[in-house]
């Protein structure tokens, strides 16, 4: 935690004056000359010396602050509590950085059948994320963990990572998520996912309007325009959206990015979070041994 410096600006440490002797001038032949006891020169060091030794110990834990152990990274098992970054749902009980917990495995979810997903089919553990593409920190998470997650763990056949819609930000929220489902008519699902956080613009400020996903689409390799651009226009996959949506609300979502790890036998652990990798990579490898 960072402390202003100023709050400690009038700070001051009171000193007493220490008399001193001195001899009258008039009997001093060529020069007026100050002395004093060796007692009152000593005590005038050692005061000297305390006052450094106090202000030296008040600098250093204020600019260090705190022990080594405090600073050590938060972990995530259990029902440990972290504070990461989400975007949470007006009213919610979770926000910007707010408290984001893991829990004990006992969390259910329902992942649509229609729903594609990267890595092998026979991987055993799910990792599902419920995102919404306008949403900061799932930009965050898609910059800093997931291509960890995604080496590590999808390629190498561990894990089935699935992107879920939770699309709450807005209107144009909800045109990115129908996008998506156009996108994946073409198998184009995640090619479309990646593109868009690379080149996610500010936050329901306009970037990502009907005609504007079109346009970043067209970037999109061997993606049909014309056939994306009909299947947008006909709103196709709005109810998808909002089901999707739904879903998340009753698996227990409030904010984004929202991740559950698990599998339908064992169970879910829920994490909420832009969460860093090795928070993540304790979670995978807890279930990958459960399993």
């Amino acid at each position: 935690m960072l402390r202003s410096f100023t709050k400690y600006a009038k700070l001051y440490i009171p000193i007493k004056y220490i008399p001193i002797k001195t001899v009258r001038s008039d009997t001093i032949a060529d020069s007026e000359t100050i002395t004093m006891k060796r007692t009152t020169y000593v005590k005038m060091i050692a005061v000297a010396f305390l006052m450094v030794g106090f202000l030296a110990g008040f600098v250093t834990n204020w600019f260090i602050g705190g022990s080594p152990a405090s600073k050590a990274p938060p972990t995530l098992s259990g029902t440990g509590t972290v504070s990461i970054p989400t975007t949470s749902i007006p009213g919610g009980s979770s926000g910007s950085g707010g408290g984001n917990s893991a829990s004990s495995g006992s969390t259910n979810l329902a992942i649509p059948s229609y729903a594609p997903f990267r890595g092998s089919n026979s991987s055993t553990i799910n990792f599902v994320e419920f995102g919404d593409y306008q949403c900061p920190f799932c930009e965050r998470f898609f910059q800093q963990s997931e291509p960890q997650v995604m080496q590590n763990y999808t390629n190498t056949g561990k894990i089935k990572f699935y992107f879920l819609d939770f699309q709450f930000l807005g209107p144009d929220s909800q045109t990115l998520g129908q996008g998506a489902w156009c996108a994946s008519d073409q198998g184009k699902y995640y090619e479309y996912h990646d593109y868009m956080y690379s080149h996610q613009g500010t936050e329901n400020s306009g970037w990502a309007t009907a005609d504007k996903v079109k346009a970043l689409a067209t970037n999109i390799a061997g993606l049909n325009a014309q056939q994306f651009n009909s299947c947008l226009d006909s709103q196709k996959y709005q109810s998808r959206v909002q089901n999707l949506t739904q879903l998340g609300q009753s698996s227990g979502v409030s904010g984004t990015p929202t991740f559950f790890i698990g599998n339908s036998k064992k169970g879910y652990v829920q994490i909420t979070g832009a969460q860093p990798y090795y928070a993540i990579q304790q979670n995978i490898d807890k279930q990958l041994s459960a399993a």
